[in-house]
């Protein structure tokens, strides 16, 4: 079961799930179709610039203070692993591996010294320089939208009906270099030639199949793309035990946005992550699989042990509602930051309201769907409530970058 296909095909999507139907006929499908990337979001950041100090938002920051002082050690871990020679390019200015140490553990003190938020915020516009992220459409906005650690059910072998499978990272698969003079980020040699590794839908349709490399069985693709877009996810089975997956690779293609287009072509309105995985879920006759396939990109896993904590790309565990997922391009790892948007929050009937927050966060990750495009992904934790509240999270706000003098 299915054939592997070559990689030039269709981009990578089986035939048997190339049928006729509406979407075809939609105008941006083959726009879709023909581009390289199809971000979630149309913002980028178009550069940081200096931002005055003093005129920062008034801080009322929503969250408990532990999290913040975890994440600012998170920093400061991050640079006394770096060499002095180590630099980050912010906007036009760079900043040296020295300077962001000392100033990641007076942002410690700071935070650490039971100050009034008047005096942690004069203590910011007296020691540091702060930029702002610039988005490319006038507003000087980016978007910020939420992730979490995922859960899927899931099989230890293959049944009827989990035929899909989460795989681990293939022997060959490299990370890219700039000295390989490619534009993507993970691929294989093919002939002495580093190319992009197999498209997704070739994967659905076994072209890694008999490598030994299924760490677990799904029912659904899309439950597979969950924990591919958030990163990391615990498998449950159904004796009740799990495993805990986390970012190990991808294979080089660009990410995809498959909710934008079916909002884009009508076939779906506005709705949150949570609710589109679910309407994916409910396709039947082989169009979850092609409509998931659409995504050329393909996130593989490695096993962690049951209780360990999703980490960031800085390679330490995120912190849930501090850690962020940036860009790391305009926006380098290891700083913190001031983000003002808004945000849903669970009740307890179930439905969601919404509330305007200022807070710090500090930059810990990335992620394939926010290549490119200017947004901010706010780590959530994991749990049904972080589920809910990060799959409806999408925002525009204002992002403060805090760097030293």
């Amino acid at each position: 079961w299915p054939p592997v296909l070559s990689p030039g095909s269709a981009a990578g999507i089986p035939p048997a799930l190339l049928a006729a139907e509406p979407l075809d006929t939609c105008p941006k499908f083959r726009l879709f179709s023909e581009s390289a990337a199809y971000p979630d979001s149309d913002i980028s950041i178009k550069d940081v610039t200096p931002f005055p100090p003093a005129s920062l938002p008034a801080f009322a920051d929503d969250l408990d203070r532990a999290g913040l002082l975890k994440a600012l050690e998170t920093n400061l871990a991050y640079w006394k692993m770096k060499p002095d020679s180590f630099k980050i390019a912010v906007g036009k200015d760079s900043f040296a591996a020295p300077a962001m140490r000392a100033a990641s553990a007076r942002l410690l003190e700071i935070f650490s010294s039971g100050l009034t938020p008047a005096e942690e915020r004069a203590g910011l516009a007296a020691e540091f320089r702060t930029y702002r992220a610039v988005a490319d459409d006038g507003s000087n906005n980016v978007v910020f939208t939420g992730y979490y650690e995922a859960e899927i059910p899931a099989t230890r072998a293959p049944t009827t009906t989990s035929r899909y499978p989460l795989n681990l990272r293939p022997a060959d698969l490299v990370k890219t270099t700039p000295a390989m003079g490619v534009d993507f980020d993970y691929g294989h040699y093919v002939g002495g030639v580093m190319t992009r590794h197999l498209a997704s839908g070739e994967i659905y349709a076994g072209g890694l199949s008999g490598q030994g490399l299924e760490a677990a069985w799904s029912a659904h693709p899309a439950h597979i793309m969950l924990a591919q877009i958030q990163g990391s996810g615990v498998l449950r089975f159904p004796d009740g035990d799990h495993i805990k997956i986390g970012f190990d690779g991808a294979n080089g293609h660009a990410f995809k946005s498959v909710q934008r287009l079916l909002m884009d072509c009508g076939e779906i309105p506005s709705m949150n992550f949570q609710d589109f995985i679910a309407y994916l879920s409910r396709q039947e006759n082989g169009r979850e699989e092609r409509l998931v396939s659409l995504n050329p990109r393909y996130i593989f896993f490695r096993v962690k042990e049951k209780d360990a904590q999703p980490q960031g790309a800085i390679g330490t565990p995120l912190v849930p509602g501090r850690s962020i997922a940036v860009d790391p391009k305009p926006v380098p790892y290891g700083l913190a930051v001031v983000m003002r948007t808004r945000r849903p929050v669970a009740q307890p009937d179930g439905g969601l309201s919404f509330r305007d927050f200022t807070r710090m966060a500090a930059t810990h990750d990335t992620g394939s769907a926010i290549r490119g495009p200017g947004r901010v992904d706010i780590f959530w934790g994991g749990g049904p409530v972080a589920e809910r509240e990060a799959s409806s999270m999408k925002a525009s706000g204002e992002l403060y970058l805090i760097l030293p003098k």
